[in-house]
């Protein structure tokens, strides 16, 4: 049978980029992200120029071989935008650590059942002024996708489990958390104590061959997260998340074709941490497709181009009901992928991205920009 919860992992495909998966008992990763959007100021109300952010994540996995395994990230990002009309919002910027968040994952049954004990401890900014808040609309649009969405929050504590039984040829994970976030105050001006509702998550996955050389997964998620308070007063209602992510994995000669689609649906308003203090999300919907491509080209070189669509749909507000369309946006870009040595991995990834965003009147401005990083995965 394929190791422990295979399908259940396909899960954080829906949100993750690109990751590297460790192969030896330790393993180091960092990153280098440098994204920089611009917005069209001839049309809308939109009070944006532009909008920039410098992320460097780290992280750290230690693997305990059939016990389980220690993972641990942190890191730092840097935001910058540029306004429209700087006498109305005048340009800022926030940069800080990010949170340092663990996961110890625990083998109880080798190759079915693993529990999960995991937290965040908050180092990252997670405090910032009324003026600043002009960031946190911007950042925490799921159009764009910045690469480091939220740079700190209260902290949380949870757990879980995650399970996989054979079914025929296919693989299926099931899988439960709990996380219990604490309370914080993300705007320093008002001194108002933030404490975000607790949450439970339902996975489910099941991925197999479908022919030889084909390869399939499915997955989803059902997160119900209780009421937010401010101030000891209740904010919004329960938001519940429902997300549905496909996959098909298709070789095609020496190369790799990669289909996936994903929709993550808000059935509620509800409080979240951006990249610069905390937001109220209406309910909304979004819709994504994309591919991406393996080709190698030498012994451990290989290049990968991709593409995404991305689709928003948002209520007007917290007491709207109505999903209006929000933006849309299709990125596209590259990854080159040179494994140096059996101890050192190297991927460059460029990316551009162009689309159009829904003002506060509903108008849509187009924007424009690009991603460009730099991975690497240390295996002693």
């Amino acid at each position: 049978m394929k190791r422990l919860c295979l399908a259940v992992t396909a899960l954080l495909l829906a949100t993750a980029g690109s990751a590297l998966h460790a192969q030896g008992p330790v393993e180091f990763r960092a990153a280098g992200f440098y994204e920089s959007y611009k917005f069209d100021t001839d049309v809308g109300a939109l009070q944006l120029e532009s909008i920039s952010e410098l992320s460097i994540p780290v992280g750290l996995n230690v693997n305990f071989g059939r016990i389980g395994d220690l993972a641990i990230s942190s890191g730092f990002a840097d935001v910058r935008l540029n306004s429209k009309n700087p006498t109305e919002l005048p340009d800022q910027s926030v940069s800080g650590i990010l949170d340092t968040e663990a996961r110890l994952s625990l083998n109880i049954v080798p190759d079915r059942l693993m529990v999960l004990v995991n937290g965040a401890i908050p180092t990252g900014v997670k405090t910032v002024t009324q003026n600043e808040l002009a960031i946190v609309g911007s950042l925490s649009s799921d159009v764009i996708g910045f690469a480091s969405p939220q740079l700190g929050s209260g902290g949380n504590v949870g757990g879980g489990f995650a399970g996989a039984i054979p079914v025929g040829r296919f693989a299926l994970g099931l899988g439960g958390t709990y996380k219990l976030p604490l309370t914080y105050v993300p705007v320093s001006d008002r001194g108002d104590e933030l404490k975000p509702g607790q949450e439970f998550r339902f996975r489910a996955g099941l991925e197999g061959p479908i022919g030889r050389r084909s390869y399939i997964r499915i997955a989803g998620i059902y997160a119900m997260r209780s009421k937010d308070e401010l101030d000891s007063e209740t904010q919004n209602g329960v938001g519940n998340r429902i997300v549905g992510y496909v996959s098909l994995n298709q070789g095609l000669g020496q190369t790799t074709l990669v289909l996936y689609g994903f929709d993550v649906f808000r059935s509620d308003p509800q409080i979240e941490p951006t990249a610069i203090g905390a937001a109220i999300l209406p309910r909304g919907n979004l819709t994504a497709a994309g591919l991406r491509w393996t080709v190698p080209l030498a012994s451990g070189i290989s290049v990968g181009p991709r593409a995404e669509f991305r689709y928003s749909l948002r209520a007007l507000d917290d007491t709207d009901t109505a999903l209006r369309k929000a933006g849309q946006s299709v990125r596209f870009g590259v990854d080159l992928r040179n494994q140096v040595n059996p101890q050192l991995a190297i991927v460059v990834q460029g990316d551009g991205i162009t689309g159009e965003l829904a003002d506060p009147n509903r108008m849509m401005v187009g924007f424009q920009g690009f991603r460009f990083a730099v991975h690497t995965e240390i295996t002693p």
